[in-house]
């Protein structure tokens, strides 16, 4: 599949393909990745600072939890400017991704409801432009053993630059199911070899799509996220600590999770993807194997949501007087998008799907605010919107 993708103006790229090669396995990604073929690589720093928290930055971009497989695919994306970094989900022990394919276009007609109705998935597509991109992956978070990734994150660590900072997604495994003190343990364990490693902030990873098992819907869990934010926090102690949310249906349940967690974080980032149940064209189970009829939709058919949640999460933060950060995730995908979240007041904004097919978006997002500030008499300061 090619997509076309806006550069600069009006001027439209070649086709890319995306750093990931969706057409073979995880493993294959992870081992010979990323793969780049953009010519000479497009970093356009602005003069402007912002701030995350005490850290100040380039820019309000990065890359969400999910891309950047290991230190190659972190040092990629910082040398594209993309400035706040989450290196993938990592686990305690050893864990193999889902068998190939991960990951499927989703079919541009579709619309996505929050009810039992599928989406169809595709292994090819028509053209379409980057800005109504959508793909559904399913991976089951897979892991490296911790000795390989407490090295690839220290390494990742090597590669950042002034104004950049690493984000390391940390997650838990108990030891059987329903054994929630071996899983909160756990996710102690993680996120104190991932501080080891070199990560600047600490992200718990509480909404999980492609895990058919209840680690993937901690966030809708008031009492056990909480726990574990509580937990890690007294791991980590002065790292700043995030949480991943996923899509919350309402205010008050949103509220409520966000207030048992609130004690305990520095920063909010959201949303994950959507879990939604994905069929072939025929209607039967597009992704082969158990545990697979249901996997994590995201890019542009997420927008909405995330930009519902963004808005509910600032809202709650102003009212109740919290200081944590706001990071909005979640089909942002041309740099207007961008600029959508952070009108409504988040600090940062991350991407994934728009970042895997047009590694070129963080140039194009500094380009689009030179050319906003343009219009000012005065330029404005960091973070003022």
């Amino acid at each position: 599949m090619s997509v076309k993708c806006l550069f600069k103006d009006n001027e439209v790229s070649d086709n890319l393909a995306p750093t990931y090669n969706v057409a073979k396995s995880y493993e294959y990604n992870f081992i010979y990745g990323p793969f780049y073929d953009g010519g000479p690589l497009l970093r356009s720093p602005t003069d402007f600072k912002y701030k995350l928290l005490d850290f100040e930055i380039n820019s309000p971009l990065g890359v969400a939890a999910g891309l950047l497989l290991n230190s190659k695919w972190v040092r990629l994306y910082s040398e594209l400017g993309f400035d706040i970094l989450t290196y993938k989900t990592v686990r305690s022990s050893k864990r193999k991704s889902y068998s190939h394919p991960n990951c499927l276009y989703i079919d541009y007609a579709d619309q996505l409801d929050l009810d039992e109705s599928p989406l169809t998935g595709k292994e090819q597509t028509e053209n379409v432009s980057i800005d109504t991109l959508s793909i559904t992956n399913s991976l089951g978070v897979p892991s490296d053993p911790p000795d390989k990734w407490r090295k690839h994150i220290s390494e990742a660590k090597s590669y950042l630059k002034a104004g950049q900072v690493l984000i390391v997604s940390v997650v838990g495994t108990a030891k059987q199911e329903g054994d929630i003190d071996s899983f909160v343990k756990d996710f102690q364990v993680c996120a104190r070899w991932a501080k080891e490693a070199g990560a600047d902030i600490i992200e718990l990873d509480l909404s999980c799509p492609n895990s058919p098992v209840a680690e993937g819907d901690i966030f809708k869990d008031r009492d056990l996220s909480s726990m574990i934010s509580k937990a890690v926090k007294k791991e980590i102690k002065d790292t700043p600590l995030f949480i991943k949310i996923g899509y919350l249906d309402t205010y008050e349940k949103l509220k409520s999770v966000i207030q048992a967690n609130a004690p305990f974080i520095n920063g909010v980032a959201g949303i994950n993807g959507i879990k939604k149940r994905i069929v072939s064209p025929n209607g039967i189970q597009a992704l082969p194997g158990e545990g697979r009829e249901e996997s994590g939709v995201c890019g542009s058919i997420i927008r909405k949501l995330g930009l519902k949640s963004a808005e509910r999460l600032v809202r709650l933060r102003e009212k109740e007087k919290y200081n944590f950060a706001i990071i909005g995730v979640g089909g942002a995908m041309i740099p207007e998008h961008i600029e959508e979240y952070l009108d409504i007041g988040v600090d940062a904004v991350q991407v994934v799907t728009a970042a895997m097919w047009d590694p070129y978006l963080a140039y194009k997002y500094n380009q689009y605010v030179v050319k906003t500030l343009q219009k000012y008499e005065q330029p404005l300061m960091m973070n003022q919107r």
